[in-house]
C-alpha cells in the first residue's frame, strides 16, 4: 500500500480522531438534508431512496464500523473524512482537471 496520504476534499467533513467520532458521527454523518438512512431493520435487499456519507481513512480505504475506525486509529491512519452522495461529481471534476493540469506540467497533451 502506498504511503500517500489523502486529505479531505472537502472542509468540515473530517474526524480528527476516533473519539471525535464516537462522540460526533451520529450528529454529523446525519446533517445532510437529503440524508436517508441505508439501514432497513430485519429486511434484505435495496429498499426505498439511499443518501448516505461515505467514509475513508486519510490511506483512501473504505471505513463502514466501529472496527474500520479502530484500525484507522491503530495504524494512524485519521483524519478519516467522508463525501455525501451529491458531492461525488465535483470530485471527480477536481480529480480530472488535476490530472490533465499534471500531464501538461510533464509536457504531455490533453
Amino acid at each position: 500500500m502506498s504511503d500517500k496520504r489523502i486529505a479531505p476534499p472537502f472542509e468540515g467533513q473530517q474526524f480528527t480522531s476516533h473519539q471525535e467520532w464516537v462522540n460526533k458521527a451520529r450528529s454529523w454523518l446525519t446533517r445532510h438534508p437529503q440524508y436517508n438512512n441505508t439501514e432497513h431493520g430485519e429486511t434484505k435487499g435495496w429498499r426505498g431512496h439511499h443518501f448516505t456519507a461515505m467514509c475513508f481513512d486519510s490511506l483512501g480505504r473504505r471505513v463502514t464500523n466501529g472496527g474500520d475506525f479502530r484500525r484507522a486509529e491503530e495504524e494512524g491512519a485519521f483524519p478519516v473524512w467522508w463525501i455525501w452522495p451529491d458531492q461525488i461529481p465535483e470530485l471527480v471534476g477536481r480529480l480530472a482537471k488535476s490530472d490533465v493540469e499534471l500531464n501538461l506540467a510533464r509536457g504531455g497533451g490533453l
